[in-house]
């Protein structure tokens, strides 16, 4: 197995320890079976149609999801940063198939996690489980926003929510893909940047 960075462990542990507290020997037990990998900008994590054995941390960079239609056209679902976890919990919960892709923004270094481990700590200690369901309710909660967004508030005020979660991600991307997470037209979205720009 390849040597993992000591900062990427670190930085996945500070992350963690933010959450849930968890003893040194069950830390070490984790960390010693993690993969680090990079990715170059544009290059794929995860297909839709793939099984799902992992999910990634990401130490460094920008990932998207994002939906393709059987006509070609892309829709974006979310954009994760660093500190941040990815991965299909559908796919895993279900154990089916990838709806989604998932592709690096920039290049980005991730620590794998392998669903086999995840599930192996859920057993070996409760703070296992008590991370993995508050990292269930954050992202149930984002999901439920976004619906929220989508039914109820203007593409202007989604647009200002997109800045508030994401303040420098759209410094990061082509603002296509920010017009089209936001389920708008990119003409759509330059008016509201202009009328916003100071």
């Amino acid at each position: 197995m390849a040597m993992v960075n000591p900062d990427s462990i670190q930085q996945l542990k500070s992350f963690v320890c933010a959450i849930t507290d968890v003893p040194d020997d069950e830390w070490s037990y984790f960390a010693g079976q993690l993969v680090e990998r990079n990715y170059q900008k544009e290059q794929m994590l995860l297909f839709a149609g793939d099984n799902v054995s992992e999910f990634y941390f990401i130490v460094k960079g920008l990932i998207r999801y994002f939906y393709l239609t059987d006509t070609g056209k892309e829709f974006n679902k979310s954009f994760i940063k660093e500190n941040g976890f990815a991965g299909s919990i559908s796919a895993i919960a279900l154990n089916s198939p990838s709806r989604f892709f998932i592709q690096a923004m920039e290049d980005t270094k991730v620590l794998a996690l392998p669903i086999s481990l995840i599930t192996e700590c859920y057993e070996r200690h409760p703070s296992w489980e008590r991370l993995g369901r508050r990292l269930a309710e954050r992202a149930a909660l984002q999901k439920e926003l976004r619906e929220a967004a989508f039914l109820l508030d203007s593409a202007e005020s989604r647009y200002l929510q997109f800045l508030e979660e994401f303040p420098d991600i759209s410094r990061r991307i082509p603002q296509y893909h920010i017009a089209s997470y936001l389920g708008i037209t990119e003409v759509s979205l330059s008016r509201i940047r202009k009328k916003h720009r100071n």
